[in-house]
């Protein structure tokens, strides 16, 4: 995954962009697992929602 991907990720509960990714596949295949290193949440992003906003600004 580049770095520049993991940077559009916002955490759901501090909406900030300081996260890493913990697993490309979370409890279903369409969501990737991150970690909030600012609020210490580990929750759930889905994976094709990046690729939708790529498509969006071409």
């Amino acid at each position: 995954m580049p770095a520049d991907r993991a940077l559009s990720v916002h955490c759901p509960f501090c909406d900030k962009t300081d996260v890493t990714l913990m697993s490309p596949f979370g409890t279903a295949q369409l969501v990737r697992q991150y970690y909030c290193n600012v609020c210490r949440s580990a929750f759930e992003y889905i994976r094709w929602q990046d690729e939708d906003t790529d498509k969006r600004e071409e």
